[in-house]
C-alpha cells in the first residue's frame, strides 16, 4: 500500500501567513518605540520658549540650552567674571569658541538682559559717617553751691559733673573705679586716674562717703 504524498500549501495561504507575520513584527517595534522613553534616560535639555540670560545664568542653567557644552559654559562665566556683564548678544563672540555662526544658533535660546545693583555708599558718604560727632552728653551746668553735699558712692555721672573740676571723662572713671570698689574715705579717689591732690583739697567740701 502506498503512502499519500503532503500537498503543497497553496500560495494564498502562505502570503496570508507572511502578512500576519509582518504585522505581528511592526506591533511590536510600535510598542517598543512608544515605551522607550519610559526606560531609556535621555540628556536634559531646556524645552521652555523663556530664554536664559547670560548675565544671571549659573552653569547649570546654561547647560541646559542646546548647544553648551561643558567647555562654552565655563568660558561664558569666565568672560563675564572677567570683564563683567555682556552689553549684547553680538559680545559673545569675544567669548572664545563662540562665533558669529555659533552665536546665532543660541540666540534663539539666549537673551542679555542688564543685572539690578544695589547702590552703594561712596566714599565720601562714609567719611561723612565716620566723621559724624558722637551725640553730646547732656549735663547739667549747674554746679553745687556751697553747703550742699553729694554722695560719691550713689551719685550719677551728671551728678558727679556738678563738683569743681569734674567733667565728661573723670565723672567716668569715678564710676567705673567706684564699681569695683566703693570710696570709703577722700583718699581713696586718688584712685581715679586725674584726680590728684588739689583735685581732692576742691571736693573736700562736698562729698559724703556713705
Amino acid at each position: 500500500m502506498s503512502t499519500p504524498q503532503p500537498q503543497p500549501e497553496p500560495a494564498a495561504a502562505a502570503q496570508g501567513r507572511a502578512l500576519l507575520v509582518f504585522a505581528a513584527l511592526a506591533f511590536v517595534l510600535l510598542a517598543y518605540r512608544g515605551f522607550e522613553s519610559l526606560f531609556v534616560a535621555h540628556p536634559t535639555r531646556r524645552t521652555t520658549v523663556q530664554p536664559v540670560n547670560v548675565n544671571e545664568a549659573n552653569r547649570v542653567e546654561l547647560l541646559q540650552v542646546p548647544g553648551v557644552g561643558p567647555s562654552m559654559a565655563d568660558a561664558i562665566l569666565k568672560h563675564r567674571e572677567r570683564h563683567g556683564p555682556f552689553s549684547s548678544l553680538e559680545s559673545l563672540d569675544d567669548v572664545p569658541g563662540i562665533g558669529e555662526k555659533t552665536r546665532g544658533k543660541l540666540s534663539n535660546w539666549l537673551a542679555v538682559a542688564p543685572v539690578p545693583t544695589v547702590r552703594s555708599q561712596q566714599p565720601d558718604e562714609l567719611q561723612k559717617l565716620e566723621r559724624k560727632p558722637p551725640p553730646p552728653v547732656v549735663t547739667s551746668s549747674k554746679k553745687l553751691s556751697e553747703g550742699e553735699r553729694l554722695s560719691i558712692n550713689t551719685a550719677t555721672s551728671e551728678d558727679l559733673q556738678k563738683l569743681p573740676g569734674i567733667g565728661v571723662k573723670l565723672a567716668e572713671r569715678i564710676l567705673e573705679v567706684r564699681q569695683r570698689e566703693p570710696f570709703k574715705m577722700l583718699d581713696d579717689l586718688r584712685r581715679v586716674s586725674g584726680i590728684g591732690a588739689k583735685t581732692l583739697e576742691k571736693l573736700r567740701p562736698y562729698l559724703v562717703f556713705e
